[in-house]
């Protein structure tokens, strides 16, 4: 499935002017992109100053397709809080190094119109509840070749039951990084990849981070029902940042 970018989504929501929009809460159910009922997506975490790996660190993630970013999804900007090396194999220069990371604050938002959780609004926003991510580096000649990570998050939807829940599940792939981790990935940043975020989570020129796909995704919608108000044009605004 092929969704239109964000700024179609909001072309099409602004022609309702100051019209009240009605809220319609997202439908409960368990959706895969790996059934094409949605997008994969990218991503780019910004470093904080002490590198790969590191408390800090700031992920922003979107669904993407056909070569622009688009509205199925977005992670926008937990940090990372705590992280704890499990597993060293390293010998040598060369082995794996396993992680589990563990994010706090961030945002999420789930686009409505042509995703099959679709109830009516033009978007769910939620606050991110939990985000961790488990984490294998591999290392050959002292130096980091490629990353793998599983992610595992959830969001309190606002503006519906307080038991309205977001679950995902998916997987992540380190493709590159500025400065270069090593000669094995990629140390500029191609199109189609999220622009880092500062500590607003806003878009920022410049900046040193890594970047990678997000795949295999499984979003479970639970607990939602209608709100109890509806939302005006000026709240739907109110939920993007510049």
């Amino acid at each position: 499935m092929r969704n239109a970018i964000l700024v179609s989504v909001l072309a099409g929501v602004m022609a309702l002017g100051s019209a009240v929009v009605q809220a319609g809460a997202p439908v409960s159910g368990t959706y895969k992109s790996t059934l094409g009922q949605f997008d994969e997506g990218t991503q780019a975490t910004t470093w904080a100053g002490a590198g790969y790996t590191a408390v800090g660190n700031r992920l922003f993630a979107q669904s993407y397709a056909g070569g622009v970013p688009t509205a199925d999804w977005i992670i926008g900007c937990p940090v990372a809080v705590n992280v704890f090396m499990y597993s060293n194999t390293v010998v040598g220069g060369n082995g794996h190094k396993s992680y589990i990371i563990t994010y706090a604050g961030g945002y999420t938002s789930l686009g409505g119109p042509g995703n099959p959780w679709d109830g009516g609004d033009a978007v769910y926003t939620g606050n991110i509840d939990t985000f961790v991510e488990t984490r294998t580096e591999q290392y050959a000649g002292g130096v980091i070749v490629g990353a793998v990570s599983n992610y595992n998050v959830s969001a309190q939807l606002q503006g519906y039951a307080s038991t309205c829940v977001a679950w995902a599940i998916g997987n992540g792939v380190l493709i590159g990084s500025i400065p270069a981790l090593s000669g094995a990935l990629q140390n500029v940043k191609p199109a189609g990849y999220p622009a880092f975020h500062d500590a607003n989570c806003n878009p920022m020129a410049g900046g040193s981070g890594d970047w990678g796909d997000v795949r295999d995704l499984t979003l479970s919608i639970t607990g939602c029902a209608v709100a109890t108000e509806p939302s005006t044009w000026g709240n739907v605004k109110s939920l993007y940042r510049d």
